[in-house]
């Protein structure tokens, strides 16, 4: 699973916004993440922070620094 998806699995699960730290902690503790190399935490907020910025259609949503959340709980 990528980056994007797994996010949003994980915070359909959790209901509400998190940080992406914690995004990917609960992606690769679910399994969603399998290898994430050195840096997933790293990678993990570029992919949102850049679906958030360049994707009029993101399903997430940046609710405050380091903090995302999808659209359609909003």
């Amino acid at each position: 699973m990528d980056f994007k998806s797994a996010a949003r699995e994980v915070l359909r699960e959790v209901g509400h916004p998190l940080h992406y730290g914690d995004i990917t902690e609960l992606a690769l503790e679910s399994g969603y993440l399998a290898s994430a190399g050195r840096t997933p935490q790293n990678t993990m907020r570029a992919r949102l922070s850049v679906d958030v910025r360049d994707n009029p259609q993101s399903p997430f949503v940046q609710t405050a620094p380091g903090i995302y959340g999808l659209k359609e709980m909003n």
